[in-house]
């Protein structure tokens, strides 16, 4: 690996947290609580784009195949009719 590639691979918590579209805040508490990969490098938080790719895909949750708006059964409407 050169040096531009890991140089474009690690990530600021202000760039994460634009990409991610949560606030920094969040990102210090997820890593605090272990539930974000991240590195501290010299005390400062840094987060690795693969691993955090990686992390977002195993957090994507597979709709339901036998889910089907349509045929679900309703309750009665408001009022009892």
């Amino acid at each position: 690996m050169d040096n531009y590639s890991l140089k474009t691979n690690i990530l600021t918590t202000k760039e994460l947290s634009e990409i991610l579209k949560v606030k920094p805040k969040t990102l210090y508490q997820w890593a605090a609580l272990g539930q974000i990969p991240s590195i501290k490098l010299n005390g400062a938080l840094r987060f690795d784009l693969t691993d955090i790719q990686e992390w977002v895909k195993n957090c994507k949750k597979e709709p339901h195949s036998s889910y089907n708006p349509f045929t679900q059964a309703r309750g009665p409407r408001k009022g009892g009719r």
